[in-house]
Parts: structure tokens; C-alpha cells; sequence
């Protein structure tokens, strides 16, 4: 259940960049922006809840975190495009650069939440990892999860 509210915060973080996305220059760096809200949505749901790690759930989770949240970043940019493009106050030479705006908007549509989804997993993959060994339990993870998740 508190993977929805990751999610939900995540959701609320992706639409506050795709805001800052809309300044001139300095938004060039919401991509960047993006990868680090993965990292550290993801780092809070493995470090906050320990008994999805112990059977890989965080991972299923942390993909469709960054799935989702992505679809959301993708599609609050898409619109915002949209918008300079049609916008009544758009100046007519802007409606150029607002149209390669839309077409990658569009692109974005379909590979920034399966991006999202992989930067997550992998996360959420490194983090277990970590936090397995860290714990010195890792030849009894290994054995819970061939049991329960292989051989099951």
C-alpha cells in the first residue's frame, strides 16, 4: 500500500518538472532532474520497506513507479507542447520550434516511461543487492527466493 504513495509522490514530482521544463535553457536539465527523482523515490521505498526485499516485490514496484510516474512526466510534457503549439499567443516563427517540441513530446510518450521503469528496476535491483549483503544474509535470500519464487 505505500508503494501507491511513492507513486504518488513521484507523480507530483514528474508534473513540478515538467514545469520547469518550460524555462528557457534551464530546463534542458529536467531529464536529469528525472533520473535522480527515480534514484531517489526508488532508494526510499527499498530503504523503507524491508519486507519487500526479501521476496523481490520492490523491484516489480520500483518498475511501475518509474513506469508510471514517467507515462505522467511524459504526457504533462506532451500537453504543455500541445499548448505552444495551438496557443493563441504563441508567436507564428515559435510555432516552428514548438512543432520539433511536439514530435519528441509524442517519441517521449512511448519511451520515457520504459525508461523510467528500467532506471527504477535497476535501482531497486542495486539497492537490494546492497542491502543484502550489507545484512550478510545473502546465501539465505538466495535460497528463500530459488524456493519460493523458482522452484515454486
Amino acid at each position: 500500500m505505500r508503494g501507491l504513495w511513492y507513486m504518488t509522490l513521484g507523480i507530483a514530482a514528474f508534473v513540478a518538472i515538467t514545469f520547469f521544463e518550460q524555462l528557457p535553457v534551464a530546463g534542458w536539465l529536467g531529464g536529469l532532474i528525472s533520473l535522480a527523482a527515480w534514484v531517489l523515490v526508488t532508494r526510499a521505498l527499498v530503504d523503507n520497506e524491508a519486507g519487500l526485499i526479501s521476496n523481490g516485490v520492490a523491484t516489480i514496484w520500483a518498475a511501475a513507479i518509474g513506469g508510471v510516474t514517467g507515462f505522467v512526466g511524459a504526457l504533462t510534457a506532451w500537453l504543455a507542447q500541445t499548448g505552444n503549439l495551438i496557443g493563441f499567443t504563441t508567436p507564428p516563427g515559435d510555432r516552428v520550434g514548438a512543432a520539433f517540441g511536439f514530435v519528441g513530446a509524442t517519441f517521449g510518450l512511448v519511451y520515457w516511461p520504459l525508461i523510467g521503469a528500467a532506471v527504477c528496476a535497476i535501482a531497486a535491483v542495486y539497492l537490494t543487492a546492497k542491502s543484502v549483503a550489507r545484512s550478510g544474509d545473502a546465501s539465505s535470500f538466495v535460497r528463500h527466493v530459488v524456493n519460493e519464487d523458482v522452484l515454486a
